[in-house]
């Protein structure tokens, strides 16, 4: 009999393990309350700092015109602030999501002049110890032009 109810205990055990386990790998919602926060600021970003911070806040919410404003925050850092790039890589250096975050915000939602003018800066301008970082851009950068041919 003790054995019948260790058995159970132990399946027990293990059907709330895994329970969880997939509860906590579904992708959290963006509440109406976020959704406006994030609308409200996405675009705005200046810095990588502030984007950083907005990106943890509301990445789940990144849908619809909260990426597009993502994006154009994004390519308003790259395209007029190009000296800040190196913060990128302090900021990522434990969080490489971010980076693909900022990554996948090159895209064809942008003005094609901006997008060119990224691509060239990762091309001539690279800092320092940001080669692979700067070719990651280009990358991004060719992609998102070709989309917009």
């Amino acid at each position: 009999m003790c054995n019948c109810a260790v058995k159970k205990l132990v399946l027990v055990s293990v059907i709330l393990t895994l329970w969880s386990q997939a509860i906590s790998s579904q992708p959290r919602s963006c509440s109406s309350v976020e959704s406006e926060k994030a609308d409200r600021e996405a675009s705005r970003l200046r810095t990588w700092d502030a984007l950083y911070q907005s990106y943890h806040r509301f990445a789940h919410c990144d849908d619809g015109s909260i990426a597009e404003g993502y994006s154009e925050s994004v390519v308003r850092i790259l395209a007029d602030r190009w000296d800040t790039l190196p913060r990128i890589s302090v900021l990522s250096a434990n969080d490489q999501q971010f980076q693909k975050f900022v990554l996948r915000h090159i895209d064809a939602t942008l003005d094609t002049n901006d997008v060119k003018k990224i691509r060239r800066n990762a091309i001539h301008r690279c800092p320092s110890g940001e080669d692979d970082f700067c070719g990651q851009v280009k990358t991004a950068a060719d992609k998102a032009l070709k989309e917009m041919e």
